[in-house]
Formats: C-alpha cells, sequence, structure tokens
C-alpha cells in the first residue's frame, strides 16, 4: 500500500509565520475556510481559482514601480486565469484585495526587498541565507524582486519538510516492521513524504497516525533544532492507495479508515 503525507498549506504558512501577519494567523490557528473567505473577498469565481491565486500572490512582484500593474498584467495573460478575467484593471482590483486584507504580508515582502538592497542578503530563522545584486533588465539594471520574495519562504518551507523526514524516519525506527522492510520510504517530493507499506490494516493505519503527528509537530521539532518558536500550526494530509494518483488515493479519516481500506481492498481483487 502507497501512502503519502503533504504538507497543507505549506508556503502559505510559512509566508504567514515568517511575517507574523495577523488575519493569517488567526484564520490558520482556528482552521477558517480561507479559500472560500477570499473567493468572495477578492471577488473571484471559484474557491479553485481562489486557492491558485493566493499561492501565486505570495511571489508576485507588486513593489517595483508598476505597482500592482505589474502581477495584474500576468494574471490577466495567464492561462489558468484568464478565463475568469482578461481584464488588468480587474486583477489590480484583486491584488490591492489581496493585501488590504493580509497587511501583514504585504510589508513583509516591502521589508525583504528593502534589506535586500540595502545589505544585499537575508537570512532565514533555519540560518540559510540568501545574496542578492541587481540584474540586467534590457539597457538598465533591477533588482530581482520576485527572487528575494521567493527565496526565504521556499527556503524556510524546505526545512520544515526536512525537520518532517527527520521526525519521520525517527519514529519508524520503533517499528519492528520497519527493520523488517515492510516500511519502506520511498520519496520526498518539495512538500510530501511517501512510504511504501505492507498490506497491513493495522500497520497502514498506525503509520498514517504517525505521518499526522510528524508534520504536526515540526513547530516543536523546529524550535529545539534551531532555537526559533514557530507559532503557526503546521498539518500535513495523509492519503493511501494502490497508486500516487492523487485522483485514485483515499483520504485518510480515523473514523472511516477500516471502511475505506476495506473498499480499496476490494478494488483489487
Amino acid at each position: 500500500m502507497l501512502i503519502k503525507c503533504d504538507a497543507v498549506q505549506l508556503e502559505w504558512r510559512t509566508k504567514v509565520f515568517l511575517s507574523q501577519d495577523p488575519v493569517g494567523m488567526k484564520e490558520i490557528q482556528e482552521g477558517y475556510p480561507i479559500h472560500e473567505d477570499n473567493q468572495k473577498v477578492f471577488g473571484l469565481p471559484t474557491r479553485t481559482v481562489a486557492k491558485v491565486f493566493l499561492y501565486r500572490a505570495i511571489f508576485a512582484d507588486a513593489f517595483g514601480e508598476q505597482g500592482f500593474k505589474g502581477p495584474a498584467y500576468s494574471y490577466a495573460n495567464d492561462a489558468e486565469f484568464r478565463g475568469t478575467s482578461t481584464s488588468s484593471k480587474f486583477w489590480e482590483g484583486v491584488m490591492a484585495r489581496f493585501f488590504q486584507k493580509y497587511t501583514g504580508v504585504y510589508n513583509h515582502s516591502v521589508e525583504l526587498i528593502r534589506r535586500a538592497i540595502e545589505t544585499g542578503r537575508i537570512e532565514s530563522p533555519s540560518g540559510r541565507f540568501y545574496t542578492y545584486c541587481p540584474v540586467a533588465r534590457g539597457d538598465s539594471q533591477d533588482w530581482p524582486r520576485t527572487q528575494i520574495l521567493n527565496h526565504v519562504v521556499q527556503g524556510l518551507a524546505a526545512d520544515f519538510i526536512l525537520t518532517a523526514r527527520k521526525l519521520i524516519h525517527q519514529r519508524l525506527d520503533e517499528f519492528p516492521e520497519y527493520h523488517q522492510g515492510l516500511v519502506l520510504p520511498q520519496n520526498t517530493v518539495h512538500d510530501s513524504a511517501e512510504l511504501d507499506v505492507d498490506n497491513n490494516m493495522e500497520l497502514c493505519y498506525n503509520i498514517s497516525i504517525l505521518l499526522e503527528n510528524c508534520f504536526k509537530d515540526i513547530p516543536k521539532e523546529f524550535e529545539t533544532d534551531y532555537g526559533t518558536v514557530v507559532n503557526v500550526p503546521l498539518a500535513g494530509e495523509v492519503k493511501f492507495g494502490w497508486t500516487l494518483d492523487e485522483e485514485k488515493m483515499i483520504k485518510f479519516n480515523q473514523q472511516s479508515f477500516e471502511k475505506d481500506w476495506r473498499e480499496l481492498y476490494e478494488t483489487k481483487r
């Protein structure tokens, strides 16, 4: 049986942590339906569009001479968003509403760019650091603002997943089945961990619980390793199935696991 655990909203939660945005933190801590609310607040047609927009907006360069016009033009001409609107003016309004809601995210992005320009360097809470200098843009030079906004978020998110991988291996070591080759870590891709587990219902249930707990415990372990308090909760969504095709996997639920397992097992016969 293949079991996969994906970090929930990893880049967004990382950005909210770095920025200490009060609205974003409250929504995450209370389990608020972020994408549904943003669909309404930003005036977007579906939850899916709101979700994709949110993750793109984290790294949107709205801080150059063009302000919101730069990312607005990109959204208006992006295949994923043209179905919503091809009007740059429309997307300028969406960007404005995004930063009006998440002022901490806006201020943090401004501060990152200021720091990169003044010092040429950004440091992550994990100790990673990134250096920057102006780059050629046609006949002039400009600072790589998109990279400045991206690197520290993606780098810290990667360190969170590194912490999860460490916890997974430590806790798997307590399982006799792990040493018997019945639990095999297969891969980690960006924000997920994948395991190949023997077709034993109880074992698969226990491994699923282990994965959920490892992702939940990232903040505490990160504090131990790096001395930084992570005050935004992290979480992982576990799925299981015969394939890693997301459409064919079943979301792990403690209450319905036995029923889901038996139904899935029947499909193999």
